[in-house]
């Protein structure tokens, strides 16, 4: 792990995500074997494990997006962007960050307001195991407000490497 990785308390926390990213991923795997095992050999399954898994996958996403992020570990087509001079890949990195920070900022807002919402009217979800929704939605804005600021650091990076692009003149 380099410095980065572990030197702010954001990259501590992203560490944190990740971590329980993959514990959730784990127990899904057990508890989805366990259904399986369960349905088949005692014709038992167990009913909450695809309710819990479902969520779940919802979470992991959410959860693991920024640190994916960080390690610049999204998948990209980059033929375009690989064709283009270094100064013009950064200035076309920066835009793309910057509407990115857009989308996570809109999608934080109404998050919030969506999670307030539904746990003011103290909504459940139609599943059998009926979960107040607002366990379900929290994470979306918890994951974009996460998203968002590893775009901004992700913005500010790009910046730089543009600007001493323009110091040497590339």
């Amino acid at each position: 792990m380099t410095q980065r990785e572990n030197g702010t308390v954001f990259d501590r926390i992203l560490e944190i995500t990740k971590v329980v990213g993959i514990v959730m991923i784990m127990f899904m795997m057990l508890a989805i074997c366990a259904h399986v095992g369960m349905r088949y050999i005692f014709g038992k399954p167990l009913n909450w494990v695809i309710d819990v898994s479902t969520i779940l996958l919802l979470y992991t996403a959410f959860l693991g997006a920024a640190w994916l992020l960080r390690s610049e570990g999204h998948v990209a087509v980059d033929f375009i962007l690989a064709q283009l001079k270094p100064r013009r890949q950064f200035l076309l990195q920066v835009i793309n960050s910057l509407i990115c920070v857009a989308v996570c900022a809109i999608i934080t807002f109404y998050g919030v307001k969506e999670t307030i919402s539904v746990w003011k009217l103290d909504l459940y979800v139609d599943m059998p195991l009926e979960p107040p929704k607002w366990l379900v939605v929290v994470i979306i804005p918890l994951g974009s407000i996460l998203l968002l600021i590893q775009f901004i650091r992700r913005t500010q990076g790009f910046l730089k490497k543009l600007k001493s692009c323009k110091a040497e003149g590339g």
